[in-house]
């Protein structure tokens, strides 16, 4: 054990002076360094200055340190790759608005944990930021629990002070969060919803489930005057989160994702595919060609083909003209979504459903007329040219950020995780570390 004494009346600035002024804690003097080569270990011994009021640890009320004291040893920042502990007394005194004895409040100690100063708590939430828990906690040499309890307390309470931003253009979408189906609980149960702002770039809520409900939490959060504020709103093509927008935000217009509507295209285009390499005599250069590893060609774009899938989907279009029928639907389809106007682009679709109907592609007659119906949605994309792009790339964060973790128990804890990661729910957007 080394050990180090202060004198504070010697010359400002000398080497026994500078670790005093480091260690600098309000209402306290440093007394004493001790350092521990064996152990790796440094104790910053502090002395209360009594001529500062007592304050209630519980209520803040002023007390009287009247009922003796204990000695605490709290850790702080690591120094010189020491870990190192502030010794000091903890005073007690009868409050007379609990009507009880308390200990003083101390306001270098951290909310989460009594054991650790704010600074520390700051320390280690912000390494939980950028790396997992149980890495944080490796190169702290604390337990992983310890380290997960610290920083999920910190992000609670960061939620408790946590306020939407407002937004006026929002992508909504769901990703996937777990397997296991607790009692009482269906599918949409194991989704996540996540709200994110189109203008940002981030990820300004999560809800539970896939549920009209999630969305429908969103907007009472928010309020009324912000959910008047929100003018466009880009979604998949899921009705509970179109009932949602025409309840809450009756201003607001719904733009359906674009990539979701072509991906139902195109399972509409294999449900055909099927339809047809079914009807096909067995043994035919048809029925080969349309089915294995075939069967993705048809759902590529012409110029996309590679030169042997060109001659084998002319073979094809040469046995059965349905497949050409098929081809030329496909191809006029992709050029939808580049029209340049709204007439442009009923013009397409329009076009799209006579070759549907006249071809007798039931799955497709099914899509085009699912769609004619929705064309109120359809066509608010033409208008405001939005997707709901930004909260898959998200869901791709999210995603990796489950991975890093293998796997995530608490949902809430996850949740927290996702607004931190994606969000404004970490040190970059908070002004104050301490969040007092």
């Amino acid at each position: 054990m080394v050990k180090y004494c202060f004198d504070t009346n010697k010359t400002r600035g000398t080497p026994a002076m500078m670790i005093p002024r480091i260690f600098r804690f309000t209402n306290y003097d440093t007394i004493d360094f001790k350092e521990y080569l064996s152990k790796n270990k440094v104790e910053i011994h502090l002395k209360r200055k009594m001529n500062n009021k007592f304050h209630c640890g519980y209520c803040r009320n002023e007390i009287k340190p009247d009922k003796g004291f204990y000695k605490v040893q709290v850790q702080h920042l690591p120094l010189f790759n020491n870990h190192t502990y502030l010794i000091f007394k903890k005073y007690k005194g009868f409050c007379s608005q609990c009507k009880r004895t308390r200990s003083e409040h101390i306001n270098f100690i951290s909310k989460e944990t009594p054991h650790k100063t704010k600074d520390y708590s700051w320390w280690v939430g912000r390494l939980c930021e950028i790396s997992p828990v149980s890495r944080v906690a490796e190169v702290l040499k604390e337990s992983g629990s310890s380290t997960w309890r610290l920083d999920y307390s910190r992000m609670k309470r960061m939620l408790s002070k946590y306020k939407i931003p407002k937004a006026k253009r929002i992508c909504v979408d769901e990703v996937y969060t777990r397997r296991k189906k607790e009692k009482g609980e269906t599918r949409d149960d194991l989704f996540f919803t996540i709200i994110c702002d189109l203008d940002t770039r981030r990820v300004i809520w999560v809800s539970y489930s896939r549920r009209k409900e999630a969305l429908d939490e969103f907007f009472l959060i928010i309020g009324a005057k912000a959910c008047e504020r929100i003018k466009v709103v880009a979604t998949d093509m899921h009705e509970g989160y179109g009932a949602s927008v025409r309840q809450y935000c009756p201003g607001a217009t719904q733009v359906w994702d674009r990539f979701h509507i072509m991906q139902q295209f195109d399972d509409a285009v294999n449900e055909t595919r099927k339809q047809l390499h079914d009807e096909a005599r067995k043994g035919s250069e048809e029925h080969r060609l349309t089915r294995g590893k075939f069967r993705f060609m048809f759902l590529k774009k012409s110029n996309r083909r590679s030169p042997v899938e060109r001659e084998h989907i002319e073979s094809v279009f040469n046995e059965n003209k349905q497949f050409l029928r098929l081809e030329l639907v496909k191809e006029r389809m992709h050029s939808f979504f580049n029209a340049r106007t709204e007439k442009e682009a009923y013009e397409i679709f329009d076009e799209i459903g006579g070759w549907v109907w006249q071809s007798d592609l039931v799955p497709l007659m099914r899509w085009h007329e699912f769609m004619a119906k929705k064309w109120k949605i359809l066509k608010n994309y033409f208008t405001f040219r939005v997707t709901s792009g930004l909260a898959e790339g998200m869901n791709h964060v999210i995603k990796t950020l489950k991975r890093k973790g293998y796997g995530y128990r608490n949902m809430h804890y996850f949740k927290l995780k996702i607004l931190q990661t994606c969000g404004y729910l970490n040190s970059r957007y908070i002004t104050d570390p301490y969040m007092l």
